[in-house]
């Protein structure tokens, strides 16, 4: 979800919109079935809910490429902020009352970089699509921006599989702590891959725009 405020300049500059956009959303949920191995000889089969998150922050500045006359408005723009990639893991108990447990059930990894974006779109008056055209405060806003950032770190829920069975020379274990119920004692045991790369992301958003008030001429 993507929402934010546009002011337009008056005057010779009103193509000029400088404002602030503030989205936030889940980009992958799923939980899959761990074998996790003991020390013991023992193993047991526990449930683990990874799901990601993501936040950003930007300011941006639009230009309009024709003037509030026309009914299909281009537009370039280019924005600057922040973008929060985090991701939580839930991890079930065991069915054995005697078996391993996670000391913490849910584990959350955080990381933020900060980014640009530059791209275009177009405004587009809905009322194009009917046989009363007229000027509509409500405008249909279709755009794409390419986005680049520093490095984050995030997991990959395309790559899930087993995770204390397999292993990615391109990821980092992400271990957990977790406690033998019987005998008390703390052990680690890897429940994520962990993967590092500069934030690029190619985005296409679909939505619409309403014009609190009237702009001067």
């Amino acid at each position: 979800m993507q929402t934010g405020l546009l002011y337009q300049f008056p005057g010779e500059l009103k193509r000029l919109s400088v404002g602030l956009d503030i989205g936030i959303g889940i980009y992958a949920h799923q939980t899959i079935d761990q074998t996790f191995q003991f020390d013991n000889n023992t193993s047991a089969v526990l449930p683990v809910d990874y799901s990601s998150n993501a936040f950003n922050a930007n300011i941006q500045a639009r230009f309009n490429l024709l003037s509030d006359k026309h009914f299909i408005i281009p537009y370039i723009n280019a924005k600057g902020g922040l973008y929060n990639f985090y991701s939580s893991i839930y991890i079930g108990d065991p069915d054995d009352a005697d078996g391993c447990r996670a000391l913490e059930q849910e584990n959350i990894m955080n990381d933020k970089t900060m980014y640009w974006s530059a791209g275009g779109g177009l405004q587009i008056n809905p009322t194009i699509f009917s046989k009363n055209k007229h000027t509509s405060r409500l405008m249909i806003d279709i755009s794409a921006n390419t986005i680049q950032g520093g490095e984050i770190s995030y997991i990959n829920t395309k790559h899930l599989m087993d995770a204390p069975a397999t292993s990615d020379p391109d990821g980092k274990p992400l271990n957990v702590q977790f406690i033998n119920a019987s005998t008390q004692s703390i052990h680690e045991h890897k429940v994520a891959q962990v993967y590092t790369s500069p934030l690029k992301m190619l985005e296409f958003r679909v939505g619409i725009t309403f014009m609190i008030c009237d702009g001067q001429n």
